[in-house]
């Protein structure tokens, strides 16, 4: 387990530019705010007497687009989860398979016959054992 040093509501984890995700989001959250405030600039010059317009600033029409945007984020979260169980599963399933092996190989190994001197006593060595 990786061990952080904790400030004052661990706000020098959220300053710290190496590893940090903020850093990364600050250019493309920039962008966002630039091209929001643009459209909004934009739109409030233009007289609004579409009925397509008045359509798009009624609640219902925005509630629609953060219904589908919130199902799209928490449907690539749900994937990119159930993605990292499967792997932990996958290398569980080969730390077992490499420990079998080693196990196997152990087994093996000490069939030769140079090693005849250090084997541990076994259950064919002691036939007395079979009388139960």
């Amino acid at each position: 387990m990786i061990e952080y040093y904790k400030g004052a509501y661990s706000l020098n984890l959220l300053f710290r530019a190496h590893g940090s995700a903020t850093y990364k989001a600050i250019l493309p959250g920039i962008l966002s705010v630039v091209v929001y405030l643009l459209i909004a600039t934009v739109w409030r010059q233009r007289e609004q007497t579409d009925p397509a317009d008045a359509a798009l600033t009624h609640p219902y029409a925005a509630g629609v687009l953060v219904s589908a945007v919130s199902f799209i984020i928490i449907f690539r979260a749900n994937n990119s989860y159930q993605r990292y169980w499967e792997a932990c599963g996958a290398v569980h399933h080969m730390m077992s398979k490499w420990l079998d092996a080693v196990v196997h190989t152990g087994a093996y190994h000490m069939q030769c016959k140079h090693f005849n001197g250090i084997k541990p006593p076994t259950y064919f060595d002691h036939q007395d054992l079979n009388r139960y």
